[in-house]
């Protein structure tokens, strides 16, 4: 019934499906519709759609989406996946089962660090990527929270755009030299107090509140990310992770197991220091390895043909 499974409906398990219901390709989307920048006010760094709202995004794509009728996009996740008669025996939790190629494409969730209250805020006043949030807090006093050489650099990211920056470490600062020599050039002051709690209004300030009984109150906060795997399938299939828990995957989106491929913030080549976490970047990615995937397919499928 389907040649492709993508599990996953975010930037790049949309932009994939396109790719491939534009040739026809029998293609079932599966996405739960709970995307990772969902708390996120706006997308940036996509020319075109700079600012906008990623629900509107996503809402626009599912209806671009719908005028290919090779193309079934259902609001399911991929439950189980296993290799079958030359594909995948997948299993989704509507119940449908297919034996299709397969693009993974489930994201990451972000941890945050144990501190109260930076759940209710995040996306709408603490956030990780300068990239995405950085210019709209230029020029105005923010706190990063850690005090190892990620934190600091992500301060010093940060520090380009004119930032007043107090780096909250959250205990002893755990930095190398060379990293604290970068803060000292750039007059970002350290503060080591324990932080309990942090609270304040949407999109307008952040409150930390640190030990014994002071406050800091902050334009942002910003602290390094820590995504991690939002499904279990890459695992499941024998993928090989990287260090940091991204899916290694080469230059044309193939993961390590044959038929299997993955986009999006979810993997990385080796020669790529982080997962492409914006969305246009993803969004590309599924668009290369939709195209890799279909051309194996079609290859397959036209010489198995000839006489």
């Amino acid at each position: 019934m389907f040649d492709v499974v993508i599990a996953g409906g975010g930037p790049a398990g949309l932009n994939a499906a396109l790719m491939l219901g534009r040739v026809g390709r029998p293609v079932l989307l599966a996405d739960d519709g709970q995307p990772r920048n969902a708390l996120s006010a706006a997308v940036h760094g996509f020319l075109s759609r700079d600012g906008t709202d990623p629900a509107e995004i996503r809402r626009t794509a599912r209806e671009e989406l719908a005028r290919y009728p090779s193309i079934q996009a259902r609001d399911t996740t991929v439950q189980a996946a296993a290799p079958a008669d030359g594909g995948f025996e997948v299993t989704m939790a509507d119940g449908t089962t297919a034996q299709p190629r397969l693009l993974l494409a489930t994201g990451v969730t972000d941890q945050l660090p144990a501190v109260d209250g930076l759940a209710a805020l995040w996306g709408r006043g603490v956030y990780h990527c300068p990239y995405c949030h950085g210019w709209e807090a230029r020029e105005q006093k923010v706190a990063v929270l850690g005090g190892d050489d990620q934190a600091v650099h992500l301060a010093l990211n940060l520090a380009r755009l004119g930032c007043d920056i107090i780096m909250c470490s959250n205990g002893p600062i755990q930095a190398s030299d060379p990293a604290r020599a970068a803060l000292a050039a750039h007059q970002i002051r350290i503060c080591e107090d324990p932080v309990s709690r942090v609270d304040g209004e949407l999109g307008r300030y952040v409150r930390l509140h640190l030990a014994p009984g002071q406050t800091l109150e902050r334009h942002a906060l910003f602290i390094p990310p820590a995504p991690r795997q939002r499904s279990g399938l890459a695992e499941e299939l024998g993928c090989t992770f990287l260090e940091d828990g991204a899916v290694q995957v080469n230059e044309l989106g193939q993961t390590t197991v044959p038929g299997v491929y993955a986009a999006g913030d979810m993997c990385r080549t080796p020669a790529m220091p982080y997962p492409a976490a914006q969305v246009i970047m993803a969004a590309a990615q599924g668009a290369r390895a939709a195209g890799v995937l279909d051309q194996e397919l079609l290859f397959t499928d036209a010489y198995s043909r000839a006489p």
